[in-house]
C-alpha cells in the first residue's frame, strides 16, 4: 500500500479503513466489482495492513498502528498552515479544545462569546469528554488544548495552571444532621450523593472515588444540576464546585457551606498541551479569554502579569 498524505486523508481520526482499490470496508469479496490482489496490501510498509475476512476487510494489529500514526501525521501536517496563521497579524486557523463536563457549564458559554468576538477568524471547536478520553485525544492530535484537572503523570504533556477552585457542600433543607456535621468539619458518608467523575480529584485531599464505601451510590449523577435536584428531592448533601454557586437560586444558596478540610477541598484546573505544541499566540488567546471569565482570586497569580512562552528566542 502506498501511504501518502492525500490517500490517508480519507480516514483521518477515525480508524476507518481506506479503500484498497475495490476491496474496501463492507464490500463482499464475491461482488462483481474488480478484485484486489491481497498480497499487494501492505506492500509499501513491509507488512499486511488489512486482514481479509469472509465478508470485509479489517485492519490487523499492525494496520491499526499505521492508521493511528497516519492520523498523527495528518494532524501535524494541518498544523503547518495554522502555525503560519498564528504568526500573522490577523490570527486565524482552527482551534480544537477539549474540556471536562464538570468544568464546561461555567466556562464554555462565556468563552465562546468572548473568544469569537475577539478572534473572529479562528474556527473554534469545543468538545466535552471525561479525563481519560481528553488525554487520549490530545496525544493523538485530535485536540490542540484541553482544560482539565491534570493527571499525576503528564507523560509528554505541558501543564499550564489556570485556576484553583474550592469545593463546597450543598445540603438539603431537611438535612439538619448533615448541616451540623459539615459545620463541624465532618462529612457523614451515608448521606452523601456522588458525582461520577467530578468527585475524583487527582492529588486532592478529598477524592471520594477512591473509596466506594463513601457516599450514596444508588445513582451516580453525571452533572451537578442533576445532583442538586436529587438532594433537594431526597435529602442528604453533595459536594459542588465553587463556580456553581452563581447558578443557584437565592434559596439554594442558603444551603451552601464551606468545607473545613485539611488539605483544602479544591481542584486545580490546568491547560494541557503537547510538549511540541508551538502555537504560542493561540495559547495566550485562550488564557486571556479565560482570565475575562474566571474570578480573579481563583486565577493562577503568574497569569495576571506574564504571558506564556512556549519557546525561547535565539537570543536566550
Amino acid at each position: 500500500m502506498n501511504h501518502d498524505i492525500t490517500t490517508d486523508g480519507i480516514y483521518r481520526g477515525t480508524g476507518q479503513v481506506p479503500p484498497l482499490c475495490a476491496c474496501s470496508r463492507g464490500m463482499r469479496r464475491d461482488t462483481a466489482y474488480p478484485q484486489c490482489d491481497d498480497s499487494k496490501a501492505g506492500r509499501g510498509t513491509g507488512c499486511q495492513d488489512f486482514q481479509p475476512r469472509p465478508e470485509e476487510y479489517h485492519p490487523t494489529r499492525i494496520g491499526e498502528k499505521i492508521i493511528r500514526q497516519a492520523q498523527i501525521v495528518l494532524n501535524e501536517t494541518q498544523c503547518i498552515k495554522e502555525v503560519v496563521a498564528d504568526e500573522t497579524d490577523s490570527m486565524n486557523g482552527n482551534l480544537r479544545i477539549g474540556i471536562l463536563p464538570t468544568i464546561a457549564p461555567y466556562l464554555v458559554p462565556d468563552f465562546i462569546h468572548h473568544f469569537r468576538k475577539t478572534y473572529p477568524h479562528v474556527s473554534l471547536f469545543i468538545d466535552e469528554k471525561e479525563n481519560k478520553s481528553l488525554l487520549q485525544e490530545l496525544h493523538y492530535g485530535n485536540l490542540d488544548i484541553i482544560l482539565t484537572t491534570p493527571p499525576e503523570d503528564l507523560n509528554g504533556l505541558l501543564e499550564i495552571p489556570v485556576y484553583t477552585e474550592k469545593f463546597v457542600a450543598y445540603f438539603s433543607e431537611a438535612c439538619d444532621q448533615a448541616k451540623s456535621c459539615i459545620a463541624n468539619g465532618t462529612l457523614p458518608p451515608e448521606q452523601m450523593w456522588i458525582l461520577k467523575e467530578g468527585h475524583c480529584v487527582p492529588n486532592g485531599g478529598m477524592n471520594f472515588c477512591k473509596n466506594k464505601d463513601i457516599g450514596n451510590h444508588i445513582y451516580e449523577a453525571g452533572s451537578i444540576e442533576t445532583l442538586i435536584k436529587i438532594v433537594d428531592r431526597n435529602g442528604g448533601y453533595t459536594i459542588i464546585p465553587e463556580l456553581h454557586i452563581a447558578s443557584l437560586t437565592e434559596k439554594q444558596k442558603a444551603h451552601v457551606l464551606p468545607l473545613q478540610a485539611n488539605p483544602p477541598a479544591q481542584r486545580h484546573v490546568s491547560i494541557l498541551i503537547k510538549e511540541d505544541f508551538i502555537r504560542e499566540r493561540m495559547v495566550n488567546a485562550v488564557i486571556d479569554t479565560l482570565k475575562s471569565i474566571i474570578p480573579a482570586p481563583m486565577l493562577e497569580k503568574r497569569l495576571s502579569s506574564h504571558s506564556i512562552r512556549l519557546r525561547h528566542s535565539k537570543s536566550e
